[in-house]
Parts: structure tokens; sequence; C-alpha cells
């Protein structure tokens, strides 16, 4: 479950400062990578000598059987991002983790969902997007979408398909930050005041079922909270952060106060390794150290890839920006952020 498999990239498209890759997923290997609508994929490759991991969502629609896409935003100092316009043709092959995360939709006749997206946070949505209008033949959805300019609008053209195909359920608002336009509503970033206008006049009266919502961290800070002040239920509402390739976030205070033994369970199997106190490490980087291996990405909180369960012990969570009320209630943690807090602690991958 948490292995790295070779896929080949079979195809290579290019997007306004970006790429996406289609992946073949061979037979032998369809149920490992079958995903929910929302998830994404873990890539391992080595650059520059340099092993880097990194999550992109994706963006294809289930009834493609045996490919995959994912979208790749490209910046100037992005290590991965870089490297796989330059050192990953047609052809090539890269290590990916099967699919995983809990920003997902699964479709059911007759609902309502609506999403709000800024930039390379179409991604993910995109797939929801998919599944919503190939899967039922009565719920609807409805996307706000954000970008700087027209020609910085990913994956436009898929858009426009699917607005073609089910206009009497697709409903797709453009929005736009350093364009001018001529509705002053669709000026700008999304605030507080916008989404109000939104959804007390676009949404009125509709009964919606989930309100999704991925983009930079502000930008989903500022419109959950404005969903909440229209008094939307908090478990309605869910969000998907991103990092943008090369961006790090700090993880501070992460000394261990008692000497602490650790059991990881992984794919069936129990790992066991003994911490010492005044260890500055999280359980992730202490189990690294351990030479247990185990599944991440971000190292900041973000991605989720490194979501476990705690059974037993008490830990501090440093940063969380994906795992959401219901699951840290349920006792979820991220092993990348998480410091241990008792003389023992028991983490299961397998939850």
């Amino acid at each position: 479950m948490h292995k790295f498999y070779p896929l080949t990239i079979i195809n290579s498209n290019a997007q306004p400062n970006a790429i996406i890759w289609t992946l073949d997923v061979p037979e032998e290997l369809a149920e490992e990578f079958t995903f929910i609508p929302g998830q994404h994929l873990t890539f391992k490759a080595e650059v520059n000598g340099e092993e880097l991991r990194r999550s992109y969502s994706i963006c294809s629609s289930q009834r493609r059987k045996g490919q995959l896409d994912v979208l790749i935003k490209t910046v100037d100092d992005g290590r991965f991002s870089n490297a796989a316009l330059s050192q990953f043709p047609v052809g090539s092959q890269i290590m990916v983790m099967p699919p995983s995360g809990h920003f997902v939709v699964e479709p059911a006749e007759g609902k309502d969902y609506v999403a709000f997206a800024a930039g390379s946070g179409i991604t993910p949505v995109m797939g929801m997007i998919y599944a919503v209008l190939e899967q039922t033949k009565t719920a609807r959805f409805t996307l706000f979408y954000g970008n700087s300019k027209t020609s910085d609008v990913l994956l436009h053209d898929e858009i426009a398909h699917l607005k073609d195909l089910f206009g009497s359920r697709f409903s797709v608002h453009y929005f736009l930050s350093r364009q001018k336009v001529d509705m002053p509503l669709y000026q700008g970033r999304f605030d507080a005041e916008k989404v109000s206008v939104l959804v007390r006049q676009m949404l009125n009266g509709v009964a919606i079922d989930g309100f999704y919502v991925c983009g930079p961290g502000a930008m989903i800070d500022t419109v959950c909270e404005a969903l909440k002040d229209l008094g939307i239920a908090p478990e309605l509402i869910h969000n998907e952060r991103f990092l943008s390739d090369g961006q790090e976030i700090s993880v501070a205070d992460k000394t261990i106060k008692e000497d602490a033994g650790v059991t990881v369970t992984i794919d069936g199997a129990n790992h066991e390794f003994n911490l010492l106190a005044g260890t500055q490490a999280t359980l992730l980087e202490s189990a690294e150290q351990a030479g247990v291996e185990l599944p991440y990405s971000c190292k900041a909180g973000v991605c989720a890839t490194c979501r476990c369960k705690l059974v037993e012990g008490d830990v501090k969570m440093i940063n969380n920006y994906s795992l959401e009320e219901w699951e840290t209630k349920a006792g979820y943690i991220l092993s990348c952020q998480a410091v241990p807090r008792s003389s023992t602690i028991h983490i299961s991958f397998d939850e």
C-alpha cells in the first residue's frame, strides 16, 4: 500500500506555466492505483543527486482505464517541477506511490456540490467535477475559479469541454485579479464580501451538500471563514492546501521531552525503536533514523501523505494544514509534524 512503483510517462501536455503528465498504469497495478476523485500521487525521483518527493493531484476522469493525469505547476526555483520539464521526457519511468488523500468527493444523485479554486488548486477539483458529472445523471457542480489572468487559467479546455457536455448541471464562474473584467463581481481575489455575494445570490435557496476549497493558504482561510460566518455547517466545508515546488514551512520546537518507546505498524508489520529525551525530531524523522521507511512527501503538514493513527500515547502536533476536525478527533495525526509527549507511542498506517 505504501510502496513506490515505476510508472511510464506516456504523454506530456503543456499548460500555462505547467505540464500535464499522463502515466500508464499496467493492468497488474490497476487495483493499487484505483483512486477516489480528489486524491493525489506522491512521486519520488533523484534530481541532481538528491532524492525529492512531491505530491500532485490526479486531474483525470475515472472513466479512463489504465491512465492517470497529474498537473505539475512549474516555478522558477522548483527543483522537481523544472526537472519534470527537462529530465523526464515521454517514455521515462518515475517512481509513484498509489493514490492517497482525504480531500475527496463520492458523488450521489440529486446532490449539489460547490468548489472555490485558485490557480493550481483546480487540479484535485477537476477530478471531482469529472466524477460528479460523469457518474450521476442529476447531481450538479458549481465552480468558482480564480486566476491572475485568462492566460493563466489551467485546464481551460477540459473545463470548457465538460461545460459543453453537461451545461445544465455544470456552472463555471471565472475570477481574475490582474486583468480587467466587465463585471465587478468577477474582478479580484476571493474575499469575505465576494464569497457572501456568491452564496447569497448565486446559491440562494440551494441546499449544498459539500463545499470544496483548494488553493494557497490565505485564500483557503478567507473562503472557509466566510462560509462559516454565513452559517454553513463546518462538516460541509472541506479544504486542501498546497505548497509550490520549492516552498517550505519551517518546523520548530521538535524537542522530545522524555525517553520513549515507539511502535510503528505499517503494511501489517510492527517496527519498534527507542527515542532519547532531548532529541530534536518528529516521529517521521525518528523512524527514518531508525531505518523504518514511512510514507511522506512535503514534510510540512500539508499533503497528508504521512497521515497515521495514534493508537497509544500522546504527541504534540506542530503544524496541521491537511487533517480535518473529524480526523484529529478520531486520533489521526501527521507523523511529519508529531513529536512524542509520552513514554510509549504506537502509531499505525494501516487504519
